[in-house]
């Protein structure tokens, strides 16, 4: 491979990386702007001993707005995760081009045992035994990754606020 050819790949390869870097620092600094005002939501209504048809108004419009904005960090995290997604394939594709493995390792130990046989089975002798021995290091990771998790906090969250909803509705009426 010509070294100007391989010299354009790493520096493809480091602007993917920083993507992947900058896309989820914004997931997770968005969320950690987010959540705790959140929870500060929830600790000052859930605490609330007044109950009134002013308060049940002030509540339903906080968690109508609370649970839009963090609709709307989900919708926007999971297309930023797209995006680091894109960014980790041209990368896969980097390494192959140049000899390297991380991102083909990283993303062999994502995979579930099962389809881990199924990879193992349509390699090479040589590459096989490298993917057996690295998985066998590393083990199993748990099958919960960014955007399930993404999902189960908006989740949660949304039905927090429905359940102070419902609360604060008895409670006043």
């Amino acid at each position: 491979m010509p070294p100007n050819r391989q010299n354009a790949l790493l520096e493809e390869y480091q602007t993917c990386n920083g993507q992947v870097t900058r896309l989820d620092n914004l997931i997770w600094q968005t969320a950690a702007i987010l959540f705790p005002i959140t929870l500060a939501g929830f600790a000052f209504f859930g605490s609330s001993s007044q109950h009134t048809a002013e308060q049940f108004s002030v509540i339903v419009a906080t968690a109508i707005g609370s649970s839009t904005l963090l609709a709307t960090w989900y919708l926007l995290s999971i297309r930023w995760a797209v995006y680091e997604r894109v960014a980790f394939y041209r990368m896969r594709e980097i390494e192959t081009e140049l000899g390297l493995l991380h991102h083909h390792y990283s993303s062999f130990a994502r995979m579930s045992s099962k389809r881990r046989k199924l990879a193992l089975k349509q390699m090479k002798n040589d590459e096989k035994a490298r993917f057996e021995k690295m998985g066998n290091d590393v083990g199993n990771m748990p099958l919960i990754g960014l955007r399930r998790t993404m999902t189960i906090i908006t989740f949660i969250f949304i039905v927090g606020w429905i359940f102070l909803i419902i609360r604060e509705f008895i409670l006043t009426f």
